[in-house]
């Protein structure tokens, strides 16, 4: 994978040829060679995604997604979008991001190119604020929520443990009990791999969040993921 990244940078054309046995047995014919897609490079056949399904509880309704200027928060918008939301409510503690989410949807909104236009609000907010957090709420009575907003660098947090706490744990315990309050249909926490059996700060508090929310869905309408 390293060496065909490497070619790939340099702009050079990278195919795939048939296993060596197939020339052997005289099987190297020209549709066999062919390009490389991202799909080659997993080591694993891509993930289907259940388009039906996510269609089903994201179409016609009002998301909010916290973090939503991040990297994986962005993307999360980007593809989100495609199943036809009313509005996508993007929150995020660090507005730069989160301008530059918003005026790249403007720009593509600008454009004949897209079939689905979601209305876009931004707001500016800590996840640690639970006040604010319960007027998001409150105005806009989302149907889905996608936690996404936490503090993800493993290094940097083994020096801002309590930080990591406060965004992780007491910011994922806000959003998600407010949630509850104003019965949210489906609220999805995005966690990490680091959060099985964590051997850092930002693992650890991800596996409470993990905790929090699994607790909240033994007793709550809403449904958590």
């Amino acid at each position: 994978m390293q060496i065909t990244g490497s070619l790939f940078s340099l702009g050079l054309k990278v195919k795939i040829v048939p296993p060596v046995q197939n020339w052997i047995d005289g099987d190297l014919s020209v549709g066999q060679i062919k390009e490389v897609k991202i799909e080659d490079l997993l080591g694993r056949d891509p993930i289907v995604l259940e388009e039906d399904g996510i269609r089903e509880f994201i179409d016609s309704k009002t998301i909010v997604v916290t973090g939503g200027g991040g990297s994986i928060g962005s993307e999360l918008c980007r593809q989100l979008r495609h199943f036809n939301p009313a509005r996508i409510i993007i929150v995020d503690i660090y507005e730069n991001n989160a301008y530059d989410l918003q005026m790249e949807f403007e720009r593509l909104y600008r454009t004949d190119s897209v079939e689905y236009k979601p209305e876009i609000i931004v707001l500016i907010a800590s996840v640690r604020d639970e006040l604010r957090i319960d007027e998001i709420f409150e105005e806009h009575r989302p149907n889905v929520v996608f936690h996404a907003a936490a503090h993800k660098h493993v290094p940097l947090m083994e020096f801002s443990p309590r930080e990591a706490v406060k965004n992780n744990v007491l910011g994922t315990y806000n959003v998600a009990t407010i949630a509850d309050k104003y019965k949210v249909s489906k609220f999805v926490l995005i966690s990490t791999d680091k959060a099985v059996r964590p051997t850092n700060v930002m693992g650890a508090t991800k596996r409470i969040a993990e905790k929090i929310i699994m607790a909240l869905n033994d007793k709550s309408e809403t449904e958590y993921i």
